[in-house]
């Protein structure tokens, strides 16, 4: 049998990373799993108080994206510390995070903190990635796994809305065009990726 190619290890058979099986479950009632949910249900309120955000000020809306920034770094650890890793987690952590950001984006440069040509980059990227990576789910049952680029990429653009919100300019566009960078670097890899594995399977 021919092996498969070391450069397409990344991608996982129905797990969320090919060294995790054994902790691998069909729960979705899990600690990760609602953290990550909450951030879905957090995610009305904070855009109502951005669309507002003239009358409530940004204190809500900094306090609700805090939290949904705290529970973004927790899911993943918890997942493993706890053994509660699922096809469930491993789905939709990644699906809510790009709707968390796009949404945010989205408002913010409508409301005129970010420019709305910068928020294209990361809508086409999300866009592209959902996309293919079905694909690659439902024809070889296989998920995957993020990249180190494509972890830290939701980060940069927190943090650029953040100093959006706060008014400081040149931060923000600092982290803007870092967040940019980011946003198409992984999108070529993650591209790249998908394109070996069709080649491969094909």
């Amino acid at each position: 049998m021919k092996k498969q190619p070391k450069d397409t290890e990344y991608f996982a058979k129905r797990f969320h990373s090919k060294d995790e099986k054994n902790v691998y479950s069909d729960r979705v009632l899990t600690v990760p799993n609602l953290l990550t949910l909450s951030r879905l249900i957090a995610l009305p309120p904070l855009l109502y108080f951005l669309g507002y955000i003239e009358s409530f000020g940004t204190a809500p809306a900094l306090a609700l994206g805090g939290w949904m920034l705290l529970s973004d770094l927790l899911d993943g650890a918890l997942a493993k510390i706890l053994k509660q890793i699922s096809l469930v987690g491993a789905l939709m952590d990644p699906v809510v995070d790009k709707i968390v950001i796009n949404s945010l984006a989205i408002v913010l440069a409508f409301k005129g903190y970010v420019p709305i040509w910068a928020v294209i980059p990361i809508f086409v990227r999300d866009l592209g990635i959902l996309i293919f990576g079905l694909r690659v789910l439902l024809d070889y049952d296989k998920l995957v796994t993020p990249t180190f680029v494509g972890r830290v990429t939701p980060l940069f653009w927190v943090c650029t809305f953040v100093m959006s919100l706060l008014e400081l300019d040149i931060t923000k566009w600092i982290l803007l065009g870092f967040s940019i960078i980011l946003t198409l670097t992984s999108g070529i890899i993650y591209f790249a990726r998908y394109k070996n594995l069709l080649k491969l399977e094909k």
